[in-house]
């Protein structure tokens, strides 16, 4: 077995197992449990290293086989240190996407289990997130004055409200201050992964925001809410 040969069997070896263990669901591979999966594919590996390099040893010199092996050694502490650390490359992914992406609600892995997601202050001061309400996209401005999620007549209407049947009959307190409204419920708003249904809303009179405000109503239903400098977590 020649030294090419070898690299592309254990390539081979490493992909296959690699492969799996990133793909699978159920925590079973081959009838086997994750973790001893993991733990043939690495003693195969080393077998197929170890049982080649004894047979190269005849025919190369001492230095040449030490720097082989440990070529081999660090390829496979790549691949290993690749999947033990597949959150926390993850997590440092999406961290670096909520930057570079406006408007992105990104994922953050939790470790007490709870879903977490991330935002970045956009240039105005505020936190924008894109989202959907009833199934249409919509921008939305995250507003803690803000009573209930909010938007101005021109929106609503964007969004498929009639609001030539809706009575401004009552106030509602935005960041601007108190203005008139007429309150809706919403069936679904939507911010990345978080969903809520039945949502209470107003919409204000006459022409304002241009976007929707992300009022108490719908932040009230998370487990929390944080403002950490620049970044905003959402806790579901």
């Amino acid at each position: 077995m020649g030294r090419d040969t070898l690299l592309w069997v254990v390539f081979a070896i490493l992909g296959v197992a690699l492969l799996a263990l990133l793909t699978n669901q159920d925590g079973m591979i081959a009838g086997l449990p994750e973790g001893q999966f993991a733990e043939l594919a690495y003693l195969g590996t080393w077998g197929v290293v170890l049982g080649a390099s004894l047979f190269l040893f005849s025919r190369v010199q001492l230095g040449a086989a030490l720097k082989n092996a440990a070529i081999w050694a660090a390829i496979f502490l790549v691949v290993i240190g690749a999947y033990a650390f597949a959150p926390e490359f993850e997590a440092a992914k999406n961290r670096i996407m909520a930057v570079l992406v406006p408007g992105s609600l990104v994922s953050l892995n939790s470790g007490d289990g709870e879903a977490q997601y991330m935002a970045v202050r956009g240039s105005d001061g505020h936190f924008h997130l894109s989202g959907e309400i009833d199934g249409r996209s919509v921008s939305l401005m995250v507003d803690t004055g803000a009573s209930v999620v909010a938007m101005d007549k021109p929106t609503a209407e964007s969004l498929g409200i009639d609001t030539s049947r809706l009575s401004f009959s009552d106030y509602v307190m935005t960041a601007n201050g108190m203005t008139r409204s007429a309150p809706v419920f919403l069936e679904t708003v939507e911010v990345g992964d978080i969903v809520r249904h039945n949502v209470r809303a107003a919409v204000t009179e006459g022409e304002g925001f241009g976007t929707v405000l992300l009022g108490m109503s719908f932040l009230d239903t998370l487990t929390s809410y944080d403002f950490r400098g620049d970044r905003l977590v959402l806790t579901d």
